[in-house]
């Protein structure tokens, strides 16, 4: 990582003001990380960057109540978020030599007005191929910037963190498929202590993704659609791409675990794997159903069926009668943290978002426990079936345990106090497909 990098592994959250009022930061577990995002600062019209007015004091008191259950964790203000509004807004940034200016002295006056350790820059997305150079120059200044108010304080302690949000490749395509916008990897790997890389919404069901089948959402591998999950991604980032690929530290790669799901409606209840048919007439209705939502509106009230497919695309889904949702539980979140440390060495994991999981921080307990099992236990391979050893992700999360086989995928659950056996086919034909850009807008 960069010269301000924590050297432990990163144990990440976002945090969104204004999703769930009912939800407070007090709440938050802060033991269970190392570094906790607020979001979003906001760029207006005329590049300014803003705290949200609603919530001013929210961002204000964010590091000093997160630091009474977590005195040691390090928090960071993050600029920018989800909606083509916000893009275009840091892109006018970027492009603007005197905007690119006040930008990062403003971000640093906040950082430093509120009490942030960092600075995360959340751009969504990039799209034109001039704007690799801008966000460059954006990076460079940046870090220049940062450099210089450390001088002002000597203190190691006293050093700002600086990271990004980014795609899951770091070749973004346009709506034909092809690569508009490549993410500047030299910039990256000179000026940011970590990228957060968003490994999620490869399927969901709108029109213009899989509105007619079902899908591992936030797939880890893909038999189907090899270039279509996060592994594919992280490999991407780590050897680079193209005729003289610029490879990244793969401990400067920090993986996004999505704590949230999308629900499709099925044509035949029977059939209901995996790329199984949905009626694409609900498809335009359907949004994101968090994890909390879907524990205590779908799991829990109904007796349906909870299946964790560990092997084949590193995904779980959950259906019952016409209605199927796949989203990320414990097991797959914790499988996902552990191939993270053990499989590709990763610098660490970060959760979008924290507000959307359970009352008992089920996903929470899960990651964090995972990593420390990976890190505590550094031999065990990734599905170390046969000992059972480094699997069960609770404990304090879920008393759930989860088997699994290249056949079948045996879950018990405790939210249903069901027994469920699925046997997956594996599609005999694997194809090619371009980079698929993730549907989070």
């Amino acid at each position: 990582m960069a010269s301000s990098a924590s050297p432990d592994p990163v144990k990440a959250g976002y945090w969104f003001f204004g999703h769930d009022l009912n939800r407070k930061v007090a709440e938050i577990p802060s033991e269970l990380f190392t570094h906790l995002y607020a979001c979003f600062a906001e760029v207006d019209d005329d590049g300014r960057l803003i705290i949200p007015e609603p919530y001013s004091e929210l961002f204000r008191d964010f590091t000093k109540t997160v630091r009474v259950r977590n005195p040691s964790v390090k928090t960071l203000l993050s600029i920018g978020g989800e909606g083509p509004n916000i893009s275009s807004a840091i892109a006018s940034v970027a492009r603007d030599d005197k905007l690119r200016n006040a930008f990062i002295n403003r971000s640093i006056q906040l950082a430093r007005e509120y009490n942030y350790d960092g600075l995360d820059l959340c751009w969504l997305y990039p799209s034109k191929a001039d704007q690799e150079e801008q966000l460059a120059s954006l990076l460079n200044e940046w870090r220049s910037a940062l450099d210089l108010d450390f001088t002002k304080t000597k203190k190691p302690a006293n050093k700002l963190l600086l990271t990004a949000a980014v795609f899951h490749h770091p070749g973004i395509p346009g709506k034909d498929g092809n690569i508009t916008f490549n993410y500047p990897i030299p910039a990256i790997n000179k000026n940011l202590d970590w990228i957060n890389v968003l490994a999620i919404d490869f399927y969901t069901p709108s029109p213009s993704n899989s509105s007619r089948e079902t899908g591992p959402v936030h797939a880890w591998r893909n038999p189907k659609e090899p270039n279509r999950c996060g592994s594919d991604g992280i490999r991407n980032w780590i050897n680079g791409i193209g005729p003289n690929p610029v490879k990244i530290d793969a401990q400067k790669l920090v993986l996004g675990l999505p704590f949230y799901g999308y629900q499709w409606t099925l044509v035949n209840h029977d059939d209901h794997g995996f790329f199984a048919a949905a009626d694409p007439e609900n498809a335009a209705a359907a949004a994101r159903l968090e994890f909390r939502i879907i524990q205590a509106k779908h799991i829990n009230r109904n007796s349906g069926r909870l299946v964790n497919d560990h092997d084949e695309y590193g995904a779980s889904y959950w259906h019952h009668e016409a209605s199927w949702i796949g989203f990320e539980d414990e097991h797959s979140i914790a499988a996902k943290v552990k191939e993270a440390f053990r499989g590709n060495n990763l610098g660490g994991y970060f959760a979008w978002h924290l507000a959307a999981d359970d009352d008992n921080w089920t996903l929470s307990n899960a990651a964090s426990n995972a990593r420390d099992n990976a890190m505590n236990n550094p031999n065990l391979t990734l599905m170390d079936k046969a000992s059972g050893e480094g699997d069960d992700p609770n404990t304090s999360s879920s008393s759930s345990s989860t088997t699994s086989s290249t056949s079948s995928t045996t879950t018990t659950s405790t939210t249903t106090t069901t027994t469920t056996t699925t046997t997956t086919t594996t599609s005999d034909t694997t194809t090619t497909a371009s980079v698929n850009i993730c549907n989070i807008l």
